[in-house]
């Protein structure tokens, strides 16, 4: 009875890894060096400022370093501190309630939930009291980026002028959402993405303490699916522990992680770069049948491309176990161009499909592509085969020679003259979409699109009618088809030029006005005078 009363017990104050290895102190602070550095001068020699903003990726410690923050302000240590310290003791009454999070003097906001002006005014009457115990007021501001407008403006004032024992911390993963007059008014620090050596090594001596059993490449899969957070990292390891009853295995994890299938993924791309068709769509039904989506699939041979493209570049790569590493080098081998290739393909493939009504029709048609796209010859190879013609020519009027190097050309590429279609003008353009039958969606162009700029696959335009705003994706769409190649179309709120229907509205009036003008005109008014010119047709 007693063993079952202890491991209800255990069960009950279990504490994640997540929180039980949260730094307290700025020395436990993993990959933020900068961030450390900065804080330790300004704390030595009293330059602190009054307003903090923190920003990067979720679970790289905004908020830890709030916390830490808030000790540094209010450690007294043994009662000898009466200035802000870098040496926090985590021993003291205010250290300890901070941990708590019951400390009156640090005041803890989830702009999340409290994203209206009300909150904000109540921060704004309370900061004119002094703090109740400690040495600094801190309001830590968490999810910024998630207030109102009127609570941004609301803050403005209290922020760059507040009162001297008070402080303000923000944390935000969106930097952008942040007005450029609060951050004016902060100093702002970018946290960053911890490198995967320095999170293997953390975990590592996490699983030493927790006397968790581990092999090092199931820790580098875990750090690598976290992306530089921390958290993410530390909670992936709560789960491979569970699953594995605190035996790591590196074969759990990838199933954990859903790359169990990542060699199959290796070997797909081998295939399409062999142009082994058959085999590879194989390998991609296979996959397909063990539960992986097509669009997971074309991820993950991204994936792969990204990582034997960068091998091609920089000979190593640290994001990849040395497993990993020696079957990608064989993908290196088979050339950045043709790598390259492949991957765009793939984002193209990413594109379709969203929008074909089977997507693993669509994603074997990918397969195929992929397939065909590596037998095409590179761009220099492609020009020495156009040099060796124009050589031939030049040497000999044998056109059988001439017939057998076209067919030679045409079985490795189909070149299309594609320029004839691409317009250079706005104008151009209009008359292609005309050419192309596209007349409703020309008639909506000049009567509602004010041109802002055109260039070679960018068009910036305004709209007449704001709300017609399926313009955008049909003309990107349509003239993707007609040329071949992607365009990408901007809304703005710029003026732009008239559109062309008000263009021709205004040749229209100024050449009506000089035909009143005409002396044969206005004699026929004379005789005439409720006559009205209905038409203008030039002979």
């Amino acid at each position: 009875m007693r063993s079952k009363i202890n491991n209800i017990n255990e069960h009950i104050n279990y504490r994640v890894l997540a929180r039980k290895y949260r730094p307290n102190d700025f020395g436990e602070l993993i990959g933020q060096e900068t961030l450390v550095k900065t804080f330790q001068n300004s704390l030595n020699k009293g330059r602190l400022a009054h307003a903090f903003l923190l920003t990067g990726i979720r679970g790289v410690g905004k908020t830890t370093t709030a916390r830490i923050i808030a000790k540094a302000l209010n450690c007294i240590n043994d009662g000898t501190n009466k200035e802000p310290t870098f040496d926090i003791c985590n021993k003291c009454s205010p250290c300890l309630s901070i941990n708590k999070g019951n400390y009156l003097d640090v005041i803890e906001v989830d702009a999340a939930s409290r994203t209206g002006v009300d909150g904000i005014r109540e921060i704004i009457d309370s900061v004119m009291y002094s703090p109740n115990d400690g040495q600094y007021k801190v309001y830590i501001i968490d999810e910024v980026h998630m207030l109102s407008n009127a609570a941004f403006n609301a803050l403005l004032k209290t922020l760059e002028e507040p009162p001297e024992r008070v402080k303000f911390i923000f944390a935000t993963t969106e930097i952008v959402k942040i007005p450029a007059t609060i951050i004016s008014r902060c100093q702002r620090f970018d946290l960053q993405r911890v490198d995967i050596d320095t999170l293997i090594n953390h975990l590592q001596k996490i699983c030493d303490l927790e006397k968790i059993i581990y092999e090092r490449d199931a820790i580098f899969q875990i750090c690598k699916a976290s992306e530089g957070s921390v958290r993410d990292a530390l909670s992936l390891l709560d789960q491979a522990a569970s699953l594995c009853n605190e035996d790591i295995k590196n074969e759990l994890v990838l199933n954990m992680l859903g790359l169990n299938g990542y060699d199959n993924n290796i070997k797909l791309i081998e295939l399409c770069l062999k142009n082994n068709c058959s085999e590879a769509l194989k390998v991609y039904d296979e996959l397909l049948h063990n539960g992986i989506q097509p669009v997971q699939i074309t991820t993950n041979l991204l994936e792969v491309c990204h990582h034997a493209s960068k091998l091609n570049v920089i000979k190593a790569d640290n994001s990849l176990s040395e497993a990993f590493q020696e079957k990608i080098q064989n993908i290196a081998s088979y050339g950045l161009p043709k790598i390259v290739r492949l991957w765009q393909i793939l984002i193209k493939g990413i594109e379709e499909l969203r929008y074909a009504p089977s997507e693993s029709q669509a994603g074997s048609m990918i397969i195929i592509k992929l397939c065909y796209g590596s037998s095409l010859p590179d761009p220099s190879e492609l020009i020495e085969i156009l040099s060796k013609k124009k050589l031939l020519n030049k040497d000999t009027n044998d056109k059988t020679d001439d017939l057998s190097i076209d067919q030679n050309i045409s079985s490795n590429i189909n070149i299309i003259d594609l320029e004839s279609n691409i317009p250079k003008s706005f104008g151009e353009m209009l008359e292609i979409l005309l050419k192309n039958k596209e007349a409703l969606l020309h008639a909506q162009i000049i009567n509602n699109v004010h041109l802002i700029d055109f260039q070679k696959g960018f068009i910036e335009i305004r709209l007449k009618d704001p709300s017609n705003k399926d313009i955008l994706k049909t003309l990107s769409t349509t003239l993707e088809n007609i040329t071949e190649m992607k365009w990408i179309i901007k809304l703005s709120d710029k003026e732009g030029e008239k559109t062309v229907m008000e263009q021709k509205d205004v040749l229209y009036s100024q050449a009506k006005q000089d035909i009143k003008l005409n002396p044969n005109i206005v004699e026929v008014f004379k005789y005439f005078p409720e006559a009205t010119i209905t038409s203008i047709k030039n002979d």
